[in-house]
């Protein structure tokens, strides 16, 4: 039901804009056709105006005045201040008396003589022109014939003369003015008469009263403003806002809110009778007004359409449900097992619609999730789970190759397993190694450590790689603690079986080596090569020269960064390599007290370096419960008998592995 509604309302609100964008368009073309009917009925009646003036200046009276003002002061009298007076007293008082015969009507009007001096204006019959005005539309008139203007209020206040007594100004209009020149006998014009009618008189009616149909108009329904050059406007709304915009093409109108109304408006400029720019104007039309009751009757007809369209769906929809709903159901139950872990369900297919190729494709979807998990269990068996992960997520790395990364390696071995291989049977010996492996495996799993192989009964693994671990030398270290402690546990479990007590060695090293697949495509191994990996082997066989179960190089310990404690053994070069390598035991973990004899081994060593042999073997006998001390021991003997060259390093070289 809520889909069905959300349709309706998108249908509503989509065929809703679809209607005013194409009412919009259709108004727009209305509004540019009006535009242009406006501009030309503004035409007529600026010709109108102009003919009622021309036919003024032809007038009888009027052209005997203008026969005594001309357009030459001295011809007319005016040469000197009595002339002057005389000649335009003369002329106002003929004009004045032909004024309500020739000239009768409302409109204000004003003659100036060619010098631009007021001979007569209604408004104020007694104001004499003391001297030439300098009126643009008077210059015009007299230089290119007749010219129309826009003047505002404001600009009617600020005439120098009175053409409207200020009390008859409106505010709100506009005065259409009219600059008709006079002419002489010889065509040369001897002054200009200037007639005023406001614009809501001549083109704005009164909204109020019904409008004349005519063809003059496109649409009746349109309400208009005109807007002088100063920025003043009639109009026949009460204007809010501002009416200015970007420019606008032919056919296109923009939005303007007066008020609470939204009106569509397109805008022309409105041209003077000799084609001059007066002003501007603009053609409005109430977009809600005419919007509106084309939406109540598309509303009307579109929702109990739709309510019924939306009702059939709803009840189609319930039955086809219903239909459905079953196998659905039955799929989303089993949908629940799977997420919780139960990949023995199977849903029954029925049919071979797109229900049936669902439940097909879910019943092979579970199977094959069985298969991954079946192969990713084997082969966790054969392979670290690290890897495995990493293969599953992106299989292009099971491809043969490597990459170069800081590892730590460690390889462990059982002490004395030969022997103890010697006393069992194969069987036994793998029950042993696996009872151990098992424990093992898990302090390996604890510390995300990679599980490369076992080699007999020696374990390899290092950290990493695949997955990065940025404390993974200190993992190693603490690693190399926990075998120490299985192997604890379980030696009470062998000797109580009479097998000898079970014991390791553990060598640990950090360095650049190369993690990847080795192999070829048939058959693959992901472990680690390099000098690193040769080193951590090297470092396990030889701790049993110190009589140590760990033996750690001093970049493993810098890595570890204080986790564990150990002790500095020896500088050893293992066979096969020249640099001496820095190595330590592994005494427990950081904040473990020291026991005496490493104490005393400390200063044994730094004895023994500083080639002080005698005092160092006192120091290293004081410790008889220490295999290193002893070891020690036994090389200042050596050394006391056979001194080291002068230049000695304190080096010990194992010329075995």
């Amino acid at each position: 039901m809520a889909l069905a509604g959300a349709a309706l309302v998108a249908a509503l609100v989509l065929t809703t804009l679809a209607v005013e964008a194409a009412a919009k368009q259709k108004i727009a073309s209305d509004l540019e056709r009006t535009l242009v009917a406006f501009q030309q009925l503004a035409r007529a009646s600026q010709e109108r105006i102009r003919d009622v003036a021309e036919a003024r200046t032809m007038d009888h009276s009027f052209r005997g005045m203008s026969l005594s003002v001309n357009s030459l002061d001295a011809a007319a009298g005016l040469g000197d201040e009595t002339a002057e007076t005389d000649g335009i007293r003369y002329a106002r008082e003929v004009i004045s008396s032909a004024d309500t015969d020739a000239f009768g009507g409302e409109p204000p009007w004003a003659f100036f003589n060619a010098s631009g001096r007021l001979v007569y204006t209604r408004a104020e019959p007694e104001q004499l022109g003391d001297q030439p005005l300098a009126l643009p539309l008077l210059d015009t008139a007299l230089r290119r014939g007749p010219t129309s203007a826009l003047w505002s209020p404001a600009q009617l206040r600020s005439l120098p003369f009175t053409f409207i007594p200020l009390e008859q100004v409106r505010e709100g209009d506009l005065l259409l003015v009219h600059a008709q020149p006079a002419y002489g006998a010889s065509r040369e014009p001897v002054g200009v008469v200037l007639s005023g009618q406001w614009v809501k008189d001549v083109l704005l009616e009164d909204p109020m009263a019904p409008r004349a149909p005519g063809p003059q108009m496109a649409d009746t329904r349109a309400s208009f403003a005109v807007r002088a050059e100063d920025g003043a406007t009639a109009s026949q709304l009460p204007l809010e806002t501002r009416l200015d915009g970007p420019k606008l093409e032919a056919g296109q109108a923009r939005d303007v809110y007066l008020g609470d109304t939204h009106y569509l408006v397109r805008e022309g400029t409105l041209l003077g009778v000799d084609g001059a720019r007066m002003g501007q104007v603009f053609v409005l039309r109430d977009f809600d007004a005419e919007i509106k009751p084309i939406l109540r009757r598309f509303r009307l007809w579109l929702v109990p359409t739709a309510v019924g369209i939306a009702l059939f769906a709803l009840a189609a929809a319930f039955f086809l449900a219903r239909g459905l709903a079953s196998p659905l159901v039955r799929l989303e139950e089993a949908a629940g097992r799977v997420r919780l872990g139960d990949l023995t369900v199977e849903v029954p297919v029925r049919g071979t619609d797109e229900v049936g190729r669902v439940a097909q494709a879910f019943n092979e979807m579970v199977s094959g999730l069985r298969q991954r998990d079946q192969i990713k269990g084997l082969f966790k068996r054969y392979l670290a789970p690290q890897v495995v992960d990493e293969l599953l997520k992106n299989p292009e790395k099971a491809a043969p190759g490597g990459e170069r990364k800081l590892l730590t390696v460690l390889f462990s071995d059982l002490v004395g397993f030969t022997s103890m291989s010697e006393q069992l049977s194969p069987e036994e010996l793998v029950a042993l190694l696996n009872t151990y492996f098992e424990q093992a495996t898990g302090v390996l799993t604890q510390h995300g450590a990679t599980l490369d192989k076992f080699i007999g009964d020696a374990i390899m693994c290092f950290w990493n790689a695949p997955l990065p671990l940025e404390d993974h030398a200190a993992r190693a270290c603490l690693t190399a603690l926990d075998l120490l402690a299985v192997v604890d546990r379980l030696s009470p479990v062998f000797e109580a079986r009479g097998l000898p007590r079970l014991d390791c060695r553990i060598g640990i090293n950090t360095g650049h080596a190369v993690a990847g697949n080795l192999g070829s495509s048939a058959a693959q191994d992901y472990t680690v090569i390099g000098d690193t990996v040769n080193l951590a082997s090297r470092l396990e066989g030889a701790a049993k020269v110190y009589g140590t179960r760990t033996l750690v190089a001093e970049d493993t310990l810098l890595a570890a960064r204080g986790v564990v404690l150990a002790r500095e053994l020896d500088l050893l070069r293992v066979k096969g390599k020249q640099q001496p390598v820095r190595v330590f035991e592994l005494v427990g973990v950081a904040g473990t007290s020291p026991a005496p004899h490493l104490v005393r081994f400390a200063e044994g060593l730094a004895l023994y370096r500083a080639r002080r042999f005698t005092e160092a073997r006192a120091v290293f006998l004081a410790s008889p419960e220490d295999p290193p001390s002893q070891r020690f021991a036994a090389r200042c003997d050596t050394l006391l008998v056979t001194p080291p060259p002068e230049d000695w390093d304190g080096v010990f070289t194992l010329d075995s592995k």
